[in-house]
């Protein structure tokens, strides 16, 4: 999947993650210190020196033994918890994405005509705008799946689609249900169909409530919503495909 990051965010995330990269488990070698340290006082005979009493040499030593084992010990504790993987970094990587929604176009011509000049598109009653076929990229895992869709809208046997990979293109549209300007990366694919039913034929159809049409490029430009509303994609189109 191809992202679009900020070069700036990047290197924010990297300078912040750059002391969890290449993480390992602290407080090993400070336990295996303490735990050498005790074991040396196994073997130790204390005496009194200096006038002072031998007990009080060794409790000193056994507490300082006991203290570094517990803070090695707290210490690989702690790092383990606060594992942080190549699969967080590359989380919090794909977050700084700023596309905003990725959809692969479908074109559709009129193949049925000896001069096809038609593309097939359909009503969107949510931007109430006639729209070429599209499928949110996240739920068309290869083009078979995107055949199979086409297949299911139209009633039409999937062995007479043929789907081919135009391009990509990167273009911000503005959102008029949010009042925002959105990015879309939107993959383009030619499709086309064998054995026109004749129903499809017809300059316009219905199909389990939605209504398709077949329209020119120039209609499109000339109609004011589809214009204002899906421009971009008529050119991303009109320039890969004509």
């Amino acid at each position: 999947m191809k992202l679009l990051i900020d070069k700036l965010k990047l290197m924010l995330l990297l300078e912040k993650r750059r002391d969890n990269i290449g993480h390992k488990v602290e407080g090993i070698d400070t336990t295996l210190t303490g735990v050498l340290y005790i074991l040396s006082l196994l073997c130790s005979d204390f005496r009194d020196f200096l006038g002072v009493n031998h007990l009080i040499y060794e409790t000193i030593s056994w507490i300082f033994g006991i203290a570094i084992t517990v803070f090695g010990i707290v210490k690989i504790v702690r790092s383990s918890k606060n594992k942080y993987s190549h699969n967080t970094l590359c989380s919090e990587i794909e977050n700084l994405d700023e596309v905003t929604h990725r959809f692969s176009l479908a074109a559709i011509k009129d193949t049925f005509n000896e001069h096809p000049n038609r593309f097939l598109v359909y009503y969107n009653t949510a931007w109430d705008c006639w729209f070429f076929f599209s499928f949110p990229t996240s739920d068309c895992q290869n083009e078979e799946s995107i055949m199979q869709r086409i297949s299911s809208k139209l009633k039409i046997d999937r062995p007479d689609i043929t789907l081919a990979y135009v391009s990509e293109r990167l273009q911000p549209k503005f959102s008029k249900k949010d009042n925002k300007q959105k990015l879309y990366l939107h993959d383009l694919y030619y499709a086309e169909i064998r054995n026109y039913p004749e129903d499809l034929q017809k300059n316009g159809f219905e199909i389990d409530g939605v209504k398709y049409r077949w329209m020119t490029l120039e209609e499109m430009d000339n109609d004011k919503n589809i214009h204002e509303t899906n421009d971009d994609v008529i050119s991303f189109i009109r320039e890969k495909i004509g």
